[in-house]
């Protein structure tokens, strides 16, 4: 069945105004009465195209919505395929950048199951050394989108999606400017988590019914008692879902940074991640008990590796230090001043220029 098979039939609409015509034409007999009839005729095709363009571009419209979430959907079957998901993925950035009248509230829900799918069975998937590209490319278009077609509960859904394709994919690369870029935007969202507060709490919560306003009959008192239960259970899954989502999140960042502690041993990237490491221990109090024990294990790991780091380096001149290292122990070692000061460089105080000759 093509594209065009629901819209209306060209040989019906020429019939139509074939019969306009003629009734035109028997409507004008007389003298004098063509011009009158050509007038009609002209109203009666005039009004008649009209009303098949509209109805032409409404069956359109429907035609193309349908269409696209019918590719949508089967996108979302090869997505569940990791072997599969490079091309699917390419082919969904296509639909999401070429679609004439753009993606609107009508695709979300397919759109979302596409990427639903590409994080089956574990969010870990987007980290994957074949597709680490795919993925960070695919919600870079997404994060475009998903303020127009989401809704707020998928866009809050989509946003852990992101934290894995594109923030901690972003540490893999050897470009120090985009690595400390995505370290500071995870700092800066642990620092935006409230503090943890067990699920449990929620469901254990149990929910007061009111009294009845009197004069009230039974069956009236038990409706509105019913009524504002269920307006209180759907409150309070909203509560919970809400708290599943930081949950979540706070997860999606302990990830980012085990997946830092693993490339510990990139020297340019050391001091960062000795700072990123203690920045989480300080606020381990904002995570759940079990992401608490793994902050506190990559911790512990990350202070033993400085330390026999810096150990190494005491006894063999600085190697296996940083350069930030090397500098910060030439300074503690000296006592020069490496402030400057107001005249020419044939000052013998230890200071200007002279000074700072000495860290090279």
């Amino acid at each position: 069945m093509g594209l065009y098979d629901d819209l209306p039939s060209a040989v019906t609409t020429t019939r139509a105004r074939g019969s306009a015509d003629d009734a035109s034409s028997g409507d004008s007999g007389g003298d004098g009465g063509g011009e009158v009839g050509g007038d009609a005729r002209t109203h009666k095709r005039v009004k008649l195209d009209d009303g098949g363009a509209e109805e032409n571009r409404a069956e359109a419209t429907k035609a193309t919505t349908v269409t696209t979430n019918d590719a949508l959907r089967r996108i979302a079957t090869h997505m569940l395929k990791p072997e599969k998901f490079a091309k699917a993925s390419g082919i969904l950035k296509r639909l999401m950048l070429h679609e004439e009248d753009g993606l609107s509230r009508a695709h979300a829900s397919a759109l979302f199951s596409c990427l639903e799918n590409a994080m089956t069975p574990s969010c870990r998937r987007a980290l994957a050394v074949e597709t680490r590209v795919e993925y960070e490319e695919l919600f870079e278009v997404v994060a475009a989108f998903a303020p127009v077609v989401f809704n707020s509960k998928q866009r809050r859904k989509v946003e852990v999606f992101g934290l894995y394709a594109r923030r901690i994919n972003a540490l893999f690369g050897d470009d120090s400017f985009s690595f400390n870029k995505a370290v500071k935007f995870i700092e800066e969202k642990v620092e935006t988590c409230e503090a943890y507060v067990e699920t449990d709490d929620v469901h254990e919560a149990d929910i007061d019914v009111p009294p009845a306003p009197e004069g009230m009959s039974e069956e009236e008192a038990k409706e509105m008692a019913e009524a504002f239960l269920r307006a209180q259970h759907a409150e309070r899954n909203a509560e919970i879902e809400q708290r599943q989502i930081e949950e979540d999140i706070r997860v999606a960042l302990v990830v980012a940074l085990e997946t830092c502690a693993s490339l510990y041993s990139r020297p340019w990237s050391q001091t960062t991640i000795d700072m990123m490491a203690n920045f989480f221990h300080e606020r381990r109090g904002k995570f759940s008990e079990a992401c608490k024990d793994d902050i506190v294990r990559i911790w512990d790991e990350l202070r033993k590796k400085k330390n026999a780091r810096q150990g190494q380096g005491q006894s063999a001149r600085g190697v296996g230090m940083t350069s930030f290292e090397r500098d910060a122990a030439r300074l503690a070692g000296t006592a020069v001043s490496a402030r400057g000061a107001v005249g020419g460089e044939r000052l013998k105080d230890g200071r200007g220029e002279s000074a700072a000759n000495l860290f090279g």
